[in-house]
């Protein structure tokens, strides 16, 4: 498996969790993001950006 730069975490169709997800890939930021800012179309695609963006932002601190 190659490495990356992060490993995101959706929380559809299964809620994974910062217990529940991230132990398996230890040493590598992980993101919890709203599956629904990556899949859904619609409205929450307006707002999916800025909300990401901080996800992703927030797992390499």
């Amino acid at each position: 498996m190659a490495a990356g730069d992060v490993v995101v975490f959706l929380d559809e169709p299964y809620g994974f969790t910062a217990d529940d997800g991230p132990e398996a890939f230890p040493g590598l930021p992980c993101a919890l993001v709203s599956g629904r800012h990556l899949t859904w179309y619609g409205p929450s695609l307006a707002e999916a950006p800025r909300v990401l963006s901080g996800a992703l932002r927030a797992a390499h601190r």
